[in-house]
Parts: C-alpha cells; structure tokens; sequence
C-alpha cells in the first residue's frame, strides 16, 4: 500500500435488524458505494460488505487520496465575432472570458467543425477523499431501502432499525458527521449479551479482527462456516444434524458470535411425524432437528445460542422448555386431526376462500375433479376415475386441519400422513403430498401419476380463473405466484406428458369457470392471454437451458400457430437445430426467409391477394420451375419427417431447398408486371414458407 492510499471502512451499528432484510442492504451498499465513487471519479481496489444482526458494514480497498484533476474546454464564440473590424474584442468575447474568470487576452483558440473559436481551458483539482466521504457515507446510509423503516428521535430520520453507533474511517481518519443525532467516529459496540465496552478501530484493516477479539464475527460468511462447525462438533456424540441451508442462512443474521447447544425433548413426542417434529423444532426456536446414529430419529435438537459458551445449561434450560411447550401443542393438534379425519374437514374448505372474485377452495376442487377427469382421459393417463376423484377430494383437506393451521408449510405432507394412518389408498396419501409439487421453479416434479394429473389441473385452474379476472402479473410484480405455477406446469407436461395437447384442457378450465368470473370484464381475451404467458414460461424455460432467444422463438413460433400443443417437441427441435446450424451455409437461411416474409408483407400491404395455389402452367423460369418441383419433393418428405420427429433431417431439407431459393432470387423478378405471373410467384414463395410453417420461423434466427 502507497503512503496516499488508504483503507476505507464505514460501520452502521444499529438495534436488531430483521435477518430477511439484511442481503438485500449489503447488496444495496455495494452498489451506492460504487456508484458514489464512479460519480466522484475516486479509484478503489475491491468493495466488501459484511453484516450481523447488529451492523452494516463497508470495506474499501485501496481507495485513492484524491479523485483527479480535470481540465474541460469551454467553448466560446467564434473567433469572427470576437474581434470587431479594429481588432479589438467584442462584448461577446469578453462576456465570455468574464464568465469563466479570466480575460478575452487569455483565452486560446480551438479549431471545431464550425470553424475557429475562442476556448477557456478549465482546470479543476481533485478533492481529497476524506472530503468526498462526508458526503458519500452518509449518502450511502440515507439511501438503503428497507420494506418496513422506523423514526425514533427528532430528526425523523428512517432506518430499518435505531442508529447506535456509525464507525466513519479513511486510514486512521475519522469522517465526522451527523445521522439520526449519532455522530460517526472510530469506536463501536461488541456483543450486546456479554461485553457492551467500547471497540476502537484504529485502522480499516484491522476490523475484523478486532471485532472477532470481542466475540464478533462480523464476516458472515466466516460465521456462517462458524455455525457449521459447532453444530457439528456438539452434535457428534450423539449423531448428526438434519441438513437444513435455509436455517443456518437464518441463524446467520441471528446471532454474533454462533454457540451451538445440545439440548434434548421428552422421548414421547417422537410418536409424531419427523416431518412435523422437524418443522416444529425448527420453527419455536429456529432450532436443528438431529437423528441419531442408526439414522432414526432423535429426541436430541441443537440449538444455537448468540455468545461464547458461558452460561450454557441456562440456556439450554430456556430451549428445552419453549420446544417442549411447542411439541406439546403439536402433540395436541396431531391426535385432534386423526380424531376428526380427512372427510370431516372437505365440508370446512367452503368456509375458506380462495379469492373473493373467484370463490372458496371447495370450489376450487370441483372444478379441478373435473378437469382432472377430464385431462386423465385426453392424455391417455388411464388412472381409475374412483381413485382419481378420491385423491382430488381430499388434496387439500389438511388445509383446515390443526397442525397446517399453525404450521403452513406442512400443507400437503400432513394430509398424506393423516391419509396414510387413516388407511386411504397408497397413491392416494401420496398424491396429496405431490400434487403441490413442483414447490419451486426448479423444484422436483410429482413421480405419482395421479398427483400429476392434478398439479395440472391445480394449476390450469389456479392460472385460468386469476386470467380471467384480469390477475395477471405485470412487471416483476406477482403476488399470486402465477410464474412459479406456469413453469411447474410447463415442466410436468414437457417431462411427464411430452405428446399432450394443451389447448383441450385450458379451454375445458375456462369452461368450468362460475359465472361470476365468465361475467367479468377481462374474461373475453383471457384465455389467449394466458397462452401467450405461458408461451414466455416456455420460452423462458429453454432460455435458461442455454439456447439463445432467437433459436427458442424461432422454434417456440409453432405455438403462436397450433397453440400449446406437443411442447415436448420444443426441445428435441432446439437440439436439431443446434446440430443443423454447424452445417453447410445454415447461417444464411434466416436471410433467404427474411426475404421471402418481406415480399409476402410487401404484398398484403399492395392488397394482393396470395393464393394456396401455385399455377404450374404459369411458370417460364427455369430457375421457378427448379423452385417448384423443388419445394413438392421437400415438402412431402419434411411432412414425413416431422410425423416421425426426425427433426435433423427435416433441417437437411432445409439446406437441399436453399440453393434453388437462391437461384430463383437472383434471376427470377418476383413483381412482374404480367399481374398473373407475379401472384403466381408469391405463391410460389408462399408455398416455400408454409413448407416449415408448422416447424420453425427460419426468419427469427440471428
């Protein structure tokens, strides 16, 4: 490091900050630091943030002295209406010199495009940064947005949570200044449980460090390895932790200093399901459930305490008896649930809506028992219908149950346990779980053929009546999750049911609808905006699977002509054309195509009409005569080859059509002036793209 070089930091000390709110500051304050220090012209060498529960932290490498000089020419006016017939400089020139501080006899001349004139040389010094920094911290801290903020002093300043201390370093300078009546300087405060003494910095650098000397780990991804380690370490005597990245992220922004606790529960609460023993643990005191050697279920649960390991039976005391409050009541709701059944509950989902506009969950679930009747049929699933119906009907009677109630994200595998102890069929339990899968975009999809019937119809229905009221996400806004419920939709047919016609079944949702949706306003359009969205969840999804956008939309246009029929071709079509575009002279297609579309459009504007029909007598070219046999011996076998999904030879006819194309082109005048003749070679070039109309739109290829 150069003596005109120094470290900056910048420390935000404030009262517990929400943990979900902390990622998004960090990744905020990178982004204004850089954008402050661009803005001033300050060169740094790398920004990193870090953040406990407790403060927001900027460090800055390397960060210049100063920010550069700067010279800037101002031009003035001409150098012929500076100087008057005598010579002498004209108001003009010397308004300009006075303007800028100096005089017309100091000013140059610069030779410009319009001619010679007057120009005044403007030098400006860098400012030292530790004047820049007095505007840029506190700028930076003013600016970072929160979902929810709080005032708690006069100024009425904003912040996810109270200001305690601000930490303002350049070197060993302190950047004074004022925010929410905290004044910065070069001290902060250690872990709030065990030691309030001052920390002083002395210098960036030394932050870390210093910090982790009074039992803070200010570096989250240091603490986040840190909480691992004694989780693990505490755990081994007696077996191991159940994975869970979620909850260690979440500890992470929980605690300072991670202190992993073994603590244990009464071993008759292992009489309930892992999986709500898991969410329950989990979530009464953000603890790790733990199974034991033999791989079975423990009644041992890690907790992690904030600090250093004194004090520790107190500690487990308090955890032991909050969990243990928790099991009881999960305990409690378990054995009302079983007690009442599953078919008592489907009467209660009248009761819940599902949308005001669009009616409750009942509802819901007697429109999808019929399309799922429906779609069990048009794609040839062959499910029984009984079972079918049975497994729809109960899909989502957990909803009302005691233990979903309190604990949501066991919607699904509760009535799967609750069906399975109360002997329903097999894969209906099952599907009563898997129906609500994927739970994510990238999430796995049902294996249970009737739960991926029904995710179907769930989500048709789900999309179909949101689009009907005109519910639609727009911009990054999606309140209703419809993204997520299309690409899990889209994923399930391209996988599961790759030969599906789509069109059917959305149209049968539509039909299903109440009447008070069907009476809405946006209903008339809705279904053709919904194909149109989940065309882009289509198109999206192959995106991201590295297919550039021009390759998808070109493929993905059959969708825009047949509507959402055989998606699963979609892929095997994109991997032959990544294949065909390494051969021959591919890369030109798209202009011969490009060609053909502007000459049709030129003639729709003309109000010519294009007929379907090429007049064989009509054609005198040699060149339209090799085109025209050409494109019937093409299109006969592409129709063959694409019956038969041998989607890399239908690319070669392609290439085999081209070079007439090309011929016709250079020596055939599409717009003759015989206006029988010139019809007839539109619909010769009619012809050539209808070819692969069904296939591809070769034009939208880059």
């Amino acid at each position: 490091m150069t003596e005109n070089i120094n470290n900056a930091l910048l420390e935000i000390g404030t009262e517990e900050i929400p943990a979900s709110y902390i990622e998004p500051a960090l990744k905020q304050i990178e982004e204004l630091a850089v954008k402050s220090f661009n803005a001033a012209g300050l060169k740094y060498g790398v920004i990193k943030t870090y953040a406990t529960p407790r403060r927001l932290v900027l460090f800055v490498e390397n960060l210049d002295s100063k920010s550069p000089d700067k010279t800037e020419e101002i031009l003035g006016p001409s150098v012929q209406a500076a100087k008057d017939a005598n010579g002498n400089f004209t108001q003009a020139a010397l308004g300009f010199a006075s303007k800028n501080g100096t005089v017309a006899e100091k000013l140059d001349i610069k030779n410009t495009e319009k001619g010679e004139r007057l120009c005044f040389v403007k030098k400006t010094k860098g400012e030292k940064t530790e004047k820049l920094l007095l505007n840029i911290f506190p700028e930076i801290i003013k600016n970072i947005y929160f979902p929810k903020t709080m005032v708690w002093e006069e100024s009425g300043f904003k912040f996810a949570r109270p200001v305690r201390t601000i930490i303002a370093l350049y070197g060993k300078k302190v950047i004074k200044f004022k925010i929410a009546d905290v004044k910065s300087d070069n001290w902060t405060i250690g872990l709030h449980t065990a030691d309030k003494s001052k920390i002083k910095i002395d210098l960036p650098e030394n932050y870390l460090i210093k910090m982790k000397n009074k039992c803070v780990i200010a570096d989250q991804n240091e603490r986040k390895e840190a909480i691992k380690k004694s989780v693990n370490e505490t755990v081994k005597s007696v077996g191991s932790v159940i994975e869970d990245e979620s909850l260690v992220d979440e500890i992470n922004y929980l605690v300072e200093y991670p202190t992993a606790v073994l603590c244990e529960f009464d071993k008759k609460y292992l009489d309930l399901p892992p999986e709500a023993l898991t969410v329950c643990i989990k979530k009464s005191q953000k603890c790790f459930a733990v199974i034991d050697k033999s791989g079975k279920f423990s009644n041992y649960f890690i907790d992690v305490k904030n600090g250093i390991s004194k004090y520790q039976e107190i500690a487990r005391e308090g955890y032991e008896k909050v969990v243990g409050a928790r099991l009881s009541d999960a305990e409690f709701f378990y054995k009302n649930d079983l007690k009442k059944g599953l078919d008592g509950n489907i009467e209660k989902l009248k009761g819940v809506v599902f949308h005001k506009e669009i009616g409750t969950i009942y509802e819901k679930i007697e429109r999808v028992r019929a399309l799922s009747s429906f779609i069990n049929k048009e794609f040839g699933v062959n499910i029984d219908e009984k079972l079918l119906d049975r497994a729809v009907l109960l899909s989502k009677a957990d909803l009302v149950s005691e233990m979903v109630f309190e604990y949501g994200e066991l919607q699904g595998v509760m009535g799967k346990i609750y069906a399975q102890k109360l002997g329903e069929n097999p894969d209906v339990a099952v599907s009563i779980q898997e129906h609500y899968y994927p739970l994510s975009a990238g999430g796995i999809l049902p294996e249970n053929k009737i739960a991926a019937v029904i995710s179907i119809a769930d989500r048709i229905d789900t999309l179909a009546a949101n689009f009907a009221i005109g519910l639609e996400p727009s911009g990054s806004a999606d309140p209703y999750g419809l993204r997520r419920a299309a690409i899990g939709l889209v994923r399930i047919i391209i996988e599961k049911f790759p030969n599906a016609d789509l069109n059917k079944s959305l149209e049968q949702s539509f039909l299903l609808m109440p009447e008070k949706v069907k009476n809405n306003p946006k209903f008339g359009q809705a279904r053709q905006r919904l194909e149109s969205f989940l065309t882009q969840r289509i198109e999206s999804l192959y995106e991201a699977q590295n297919f550039s956008s021009d390759e998808v939309k070109s493929v993905s246009s059959i969708l825009k002509i047949l509507g959402l029929k055989n998606i699963g071709d979609i892929l095997p079509k994109l991997n032959a054309l990544k294949t065909a575009k390494t051969k021959g002279d591919f890369a030109a297609i798209s202009e011969v195509f490009k060609r053909i579309n502007n000459i049709l459009a030129q003639a729709k504007k003309q109000n010519i009409e294009i007929s379907a029909i090429v007049d064989e007598n009509l054609l005198s070219d040699e060149a339209e005569k090799s085109l025209y046999n050409e494109s019937k011996s093409v299109k006969s076998g592409v129709e063959k080859y694409i019956s038969q999904s041998e989607y890399n030879i239908v690319f070669d006819k392609v290439l085999e059509i081209k070079p007439h194309i090309d011929a016709f082109f250079e020596k055939v005048m599409v717009m003759a002036e015989d206006e029988n003749v010139k019809k007839n070679r539109i619909a010769l070039l009619n012809s050539v793209k209808n070819i692969f109309g069904g296939f591809i739109d070769f034009s939208l290829l880059q």
